[in-house]
């Protein structure tokens, strides 16, 4: 009951936005992944170019890293769902100040880690159109399948996470 509360209070998913996604070659823009860590933040392009990897070994999209950074939300709240919402608003409001190019995706990406010792609590991830629409988001942390599967330590295990995730709105 209480995972259903947390993941109806995110932002919402637009079935026809994701559609235009899966429904061919569509260019996709992946941001550097936000890693924020108990007070501090920094970016992985590493993580970022396996998930490029991934979505285009899939034939998914055409995707390549981008050099657009969203305002990170670096604030860290009690309810995790709340953190997803505001990390998306700002997302979104980026993307529609962005002028991308039309027909084109951009997909942001965090990993939350916490206490001593830096432990992966999610994996956070937005994937929205050029006017900012969402396609797709998740979150995922230790309730959910796609994290048990992996049960993440390194960045690259948050990209299996990540990975896992996706794939399962990709089968829907």
């Amino acid at each position: 009951m209480m995972i259903l509360m947390i993941m109806s209070s995110c932002a919402t998913e637009n079935k026809s936005v994701l559609e235009k996604f899966k429904a061919g070659q569509t260019k996709l823009y992946v941001c550097p992944v936000h890693v924020l860590e108990n007070k501090t933040a920094s970016y992985d392009t590493v993580s970022s170019s396996l998930i490029v990897n991934y979505i285009n070994g899939k034939n998914y999209a055409n995707g390549e890293l981008t050099d657009l950074v969203p305002p990170p939300n670096n604030t860290w709240v009690a309810n995790e769902a709340k953190m997803l919402t505001k990390s998306i608003a700002l997302f979104v409001e980026y993307v529609k100040q962005s002028k991308l190019p039309e027909g084109t995706f951009i997909l942001y990406t965090e990993f939350l880690r916490a206490g001593p010792e830096k432990r992966v609590y999610a994996v956070h991830y937005s994937l929205v159109n050029n006017n900012g629409e969402p396609a797709m988001r998740g979150l995922i942390n230790s309730h959910w399948e796609a994290y048990q599967k992996v049960n993440p330590i390194t960045n690259a295990d948050c990209v299996s996470v990540f990975i896992n995730g996706f794939e399962d709105k990709m089968k829907q």
